[in-house]
């Protein structure tokens, strides 16, 4: 959230002193827009991420059809018309884009997406060419309270336009709470401030780009260091992060007991549900521990400046509070709702008891590396396995707790 508002703020900076700027710098704002929409929709091929090049093609869109039609040298009714209809059409597909599913690019669902774009500006030319009244006098309506700005401004149906896309932006963040969905309000909030400063428009629009790209980025990343299902950080942010540690510390390895036989005999969608309550239940241990799922049943806890004897209470209540958990499986014969009468008896639901098991060891010295704790704090898991599971065992030396 921070990237983007630097960036808005750069960008406004660069606005207000267009004609007092280095030349330097001059000559690199003008490049800037052909640069980060085609690097975008590169990124955003690569990745995979359909919703993003559909973003930046219908930025990219409404910056060439401004700069050609939108200028004084159209004609005034003209450039009226194109700031009124690219106004009230961008932040609608921005917003479109911020809230449906990811389909890709190059797929059937990707291609009637891009028509659907592509099919918007001949629409908008045709409404103009055919002459129709009607249409471009709605576009270019004003009926909010309010005096109107001296040399007009956007009429009021972008406002609305831009009004709805934003919540509905909103509202896409706050279901998903990722980047890429904090980049398409900001990326909202920077074309907004391009139609109504039409001078910097490009600016405003290829910064927009910029952080719809960043969110990608930042997006695609975080994916790559966390677990899609559980929502923890995963092997390879475990690993960086072990890498990293100093000083005291404690690891404890946790396995989830049986865990292929709850897959073979319940399916693998009880299995995920079974993944996710451990997962939830190690990311509220206390004790600024960090928790991550590193591998199928398996999850890891680092404790930074902590020992062995310090985390044996917080790993007990752990195990024993999975322990008391349980799944209870719902029947066949149960229906969605209560009935409002009861029925004949039905056959009693299956409970299905989760355990785990966890081994647990510190550094025990300063020369000691940290893959070392890793190792000792595995053998102590399977030590915990094999004596009977459900248990906390430490290092070898102190045996099982």
């Amino acid at each position: 959230m921070v990237v983007p508002a630097c960036l808005l703020a750069l960008t406004a900076l660069a606005a207000h002193a267009a004609g007092r700027i280095p030349e330097e710098l001059g000559a690199f704002l003008r490049v800037y827009p052909g640069i980060v929409a085609p690097a975008g929709v590169l990124l955003g091929l690569w990745f995979r991420r359909g919703r993003v090049v559909l973003a930046l093609l219908a930025l990219a869109a409404a910056d060439r059809l401004l700069a050609r039609f939108g200028t004084a040298a159209a004609g005034v009714e003209v450039g009226r018309y194109t700031l009124n209809a690219v106004a009230f059409l961008l932040p609608l597909d921005l917003a479109w884009f911020a809230l449906v599913r990811e389909r890709g690019t190059l797929t059937p669902s990707g291609f009637v997406r891009l028509g659907v774009l592509a099919m918007q500006p001949v629409l908008a030319a045709f409404v103009w060419l055919s002459y129709q009244p009607g249409l471009v006098a709605l576009l270019e309506s004003r009926f909010l309270p309010g005096r109107p700005s001296p040399d007009g401004g956007v009429a009021h149906p972008a406002l609305i336009a831009y009004t709805v896309a934003l919540a509905a932006g909103a509202l896409a963040w706050a279901l998903r709470r990722t980047t890429l969905d904090a980049g398409f309000v900001w990326a909202l909030v920077a074309s907004f401030l391009g139609v109504v400063a039409t001078r910097s428009a490009t600016l405003y629009l290829a910064t927009a780009s910029l952080i719809l790209v960043v969110g990608l980025l930042e997006t695609t990343l975080a994916m790559a260091f966390r677990d899609g299902l559980t929502s923890l950080p995963s092997r390879r942010a475990f690993d960086e992060a072990v890498g990293k540690l100093a000083g005291r510390f404690a690891i404890a390895m946790v396995d989830i007991d049986h865990f292929k036989a709850v897959n073979d005999e319940y399916g693998h969608d009880v299995g995920d549900q079974v993944l996710r309550m451990v997962a939830a239940r190690l990311a509220a241990v206390r004790g600024g521990a960090r928790a991550y799922r590193i591998g199928g049943e398996e999850f890891a806890l680092v404790f930074a400046k902590r020992g062995t004897r310090d985390v044996l209470g917080e790993l007990e209540s752990l195990r024993a509070a999975v322990a008391g958990s349980g799944f209870v499986l719902r029947s066949p014969e149960r229906p969605a709702r209560k009935p409002k009468r009861a029925t004949a008896k039905r056959a009693p639901e299956t409970k299905i008891t989760v355990t785990i098991s966890i081994g647990v060891a510190e550094r025990a010295g300063r020369l000691t590396a940290p893959e070392d704790a890793v190792k000792a704090a595995d053998d102590a898991l399977y030590r915990a396995k094999r004596g009977g599971r459900n248990r906390v065992c430490g290092p070898a030396r102190t045996g099982r707790t």
